[in-house]
Protein backbone atom coordinates (compact mmCIF):
# COMPACT_ATOMS: atom_id res chain seq x y z
CA UNK A 1 0.00 0.00 0.00
CA UNK A 2 1.17 3.74 -0.66
CA UNK A 3 -0.20 6.35 1.38
CA UNK A 4 0.44 10.03 0.21
CA UNK A 5 -0.45 12.91 2.86
CA UNK A 6 -1.03 16.12 2.35
CA UNK A 7 2.33 15.90 -0.57
CA UNK A 8 3.22 19.70 -2.21
CA UNK A 9 5.25 21.10 -4.55
CA UNK A 10 6.42 23.83 -5.56
CA UNK A 11 8.71 25.09 -8.59
CA UNK A 12 9.45 28.70 -7.48
CA UNK A 13 6.25 30.79 -7.84
CA UNK A 14 4.61 27.67 -9.43
CA UNK A 15 2.53 25.58 -7.26
CA UNK A 16 2.67 22.34 -9.14
CA UNK A 17 1.35 19.82 -6.80
CA UNK A 18 -0.63 20.81 -3.80
CA UNK A 19 -2.25 18.85 -0.52
CA UNK A 20 -2.42 15.58 -2.41
CA UNK A 21 -3.72 12.52 -0.27
CA UNK A 22 -4.48 9.35 -1.48
CA UNK A 23 -4.10 5.48 -0.52
CA UNK A 24 -3.50 3.11 -3.07
CA UNK A 25 -4.34 -0.62 -1.92
CA UNK A 26 -2.07 -3.54 -2.76
CA UNK A 27 -3.03 -5.20 -5.85
CA UNK A 28 -5.72 -2.37 -6.91
CA UNK A 29 -5.05 -0.69 -10.22
CA UNK A 30 -5.47 3.48 -9.61
CA UNK A 31 -5.52 6.15 -12.23
CA UNK A 32 -5.14 9.59 -11.99
CA UNK A 33 -6.18 11.93 -14.51
CA UNK A 34 -5.88 15.40 -15.26
CA UNK A 35 -5.68 18.05 -18.04
CA UNK A 36 -1.86 19.27 -19.02
CA UNK A 37 -0.42 20.93 -16.53
CA UNK A 38 -2.10 19.83 -13.62
CA UNK A 39 0.81 18.47 -11.55
CA UNK A 40 0.34 14.68 -12.69
CA UNK A 41 3.77 14.03 -12.91
CA UNK A 42 5.06 16.14 -10.35
CA UNK A 43 3.43 13.38 -8.35
CA UNK A 44 4.81 10.55 -10.10
CA UNK A 45 8.27 12.19 -10.35
CA UNK A 46 7.79 12.68 -6.52
CA UNK A 47 6.85 9.46 -5.57
CA UNK A 48 9.64 7.98 -7.17
CA UNK A 49 12.50 9.86 -5.76
CA UNK A 50 13.43 11.84 -8.35
CA UNK A 51 11.73 15.04 -6.43
CA UNK A 52 11.62 15.73 -3.05
CA UNK A 53 8.15 17.14 -1.73
CA UNK A 54 8.01 20.27 -0.14
CA UNK A 55 5.69 18.98 2.41
CA UNK A 56 3.85 15.60 3.13
CA UNK A 57 4.82 12.05 3.75
CA UNK A 58 5.21 9.35 1.76
CA UNK A 59 4.60 5.83 3.02
CA UNK A 60 5.11 2.21 1.54
CA UNK A 61 3.53 -0.62 3.71
CA UNK A 62 3.34 1.85 6.88
CA UNK A 63 7.19 2.75 6.09
CA UNK A 64 7.72 6.48 5.86
CA UNK A 65 9.16 6.51 2.60
CA UNK A 66 9.93 10.45 2.26
CA UNK A 67 12.38 11.66 0.72
CA UNK A 68 14.35 8.46 -0.17
CA UNK A 69 16.43 8.31 -3.61
CA UNK A 70 15.10 6.67 -6.37
CA UNK A 71 17.97 3.95 -6.09
CA UNK A 72 16.71 3.52 -2.37
CA UNK A 73 13.13 3.37 -3.34
CA UNK A 74 13.89 0.33 -6.04
CA UNK A 75 15.28 -2.03 -2.93
CA UNK A 76 12.13 -1.49 -1.50
CA UNK A 77 10.59 -2.58 -4.73
CA UNK A 78 8.64 0.76 -6.05
CA UNK A 79 10.02 1.68 -9.13
CA UNK A 80 8.78 4.42 -11.88
CA UNK A 81 8.03 3.30 -15.32
CA UNK A 82 7.09 5.59 -18.23
CA UNK A 83 4.75 4.99 -21.11
CA UNK A 84 7.17 4.01 -23.94
CA UNK A 85 8.59 0.97 -21.93
CA UNK A 86 11.62 -0.26 -24.06
CA UNK A 87 15.01 -2.45 -23.87
CA UNK A 88 18.16 -1.63 -23.14
CA UNK A 89 19.63 -1.40 -26.22
CA UNK A 90 23.00 -2.51 -25.34
CA UNK A 91 22.43 -5.42 -23.05
CA UNK A 92 21.39 -9.09 -23.96
CA UNK A 93 18.20 -10.11 -23.55
CA UNK A 94 19.26 -12.02 -20.38
CA UNK A 95 20.39 -8.70 -18.98
CA UNK A 96 17.69 -6.66 -19.69
CA UNK A 97 15.88 -9.49 -17.68
CA UNK A 98 17.92 -9.54 -15.19
CA UNK A 99 17.03 -5.63 -14.51
CA UNK A 100 13.44 -6.23 -13.22
CA UNK A 101 13.93 -6.29 -9.11
CA UNK A 102 13.23 -9.92 -7.60
CA UNK A 103 10.65 -11.36 -5.82
CA UNK A 104 7.59 -10.09 -7.78
CA UNK A 105 5.71 -13.12 -9.12
CA UNK A 106 5.05 -11.65 -12.45
CA UNK A 107 7.84 -11.28 -13.44
CA UNK A 108 8.91 -14.74 -13.69
CA UNK A 109 7.89 -16.46 -16.50
CA UNK A 110 7.33 -20.06 -14.79
CA UNK A 111 4.70 -18.18 -12.53
CA UNK A 112 3.04 -15.88 -15.25
CA UNK A 113 2.45 -19.77 -17.10
CA UNK A 114 1.54 -21.94 -14.04
CA UNK A 115 0.47 -19.37 -11.32
CA UNK A 116 -1.32 -16.46 -13.40
CA UNK A 117 -4.29 -16.53 -10.71
CA UNK A 118 -2.03 -15.48 -7.89
CA UNK A 119 -0.76 -12.10 -10.17
CA UNK A 120 -2.88 -9.05 -9.01
CA UNK A 121 -3.97 -8.43 -12.32
CA UNK A 122 -5.75 -11.67 -12.81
Amino acid sequence: MITLKNISKSFGGLQAVRNVSIEIKKGTITGLIGPNGAGKTTLFNIIAGFYKADSGSIALDNEDISGLRSDELFEKGLLRTFQIAHEFENLTVRENLMMVPSHQTGENIVNTWLFAKRLPCS
